[in-house]
Parts: structure tokens; C-alpha cells; sequence
């Protein structure tokens, strides 16, 4: 796990964005399918944005795709490229 990249923070993030209260956050993992949890192409944008903002990261238009977040693992990988960069 990348430094300063925390499963909490981003399940934090996460249901803040999608806005769902019926999340369960005790069984939320990396590997849940947020397209269950009301992630759709715009919100992922959305989640992009609330990321970049947080972790002071740019992500270009080529990684903007919904299938680039649809996990909490593949959210934090997307981070981690560019914190690293």
C-alpha cells in the first residue's frame, strides 16, 4: 500500500461521493463492485475529483474511465501512479 493511501480514507471518500446510506461499510472491501453502490460515469468523474483534491494529484483525461475506479484496489492504484510521479 502506497504511503498516505488508507483503505479508511477511501472508503470515506467513497461514500461521500456516491451518497448512499445504505452502503455497508463493514463490508466494504477493495474488491467491491462499486457500480452496485451507484457509481456511473459521472460519479466516477466525481470520485476523480474528490481523489485529485485530496491527494493533490492530476489525472489525465486518459485514465478518466469509469473502469479505472470501479474497486476501492483499482482507486488506490490509480492514486498511487501519480502520487508517485
Amino acid at each position: 500500500m502506497a504511503v498516505g493511501v488508507k483503505l479508511e480514507d477511501l472508503v470515506e471518500i467513497v461514500s461521500s461521493v456516491l451518497q448512499t446510506e445504505d452502503m455497508p461499510l463493514d463490508e466494504l472491501n477493495e474488491d467491491t463492485d462499486l457500480r452496485n453502490y451507484n457509481l456511473s460515469s459521472i460519479t466516477a468523474v466525481e470520485l476523480i475529483v474528490a481523489v485529485e483534491e485530496r491527494y493533490d494529484i492530476i489525472v489525465p483525461e486518459d485514465d478518466l474511465m469509469i473502469e479505472n475506479v470501479n474497486t476501492i484496489a483499482k482507486l488506490r492504484e490509480l492514486i498511487t501512479k501519480y502520487i508517485s510521479e
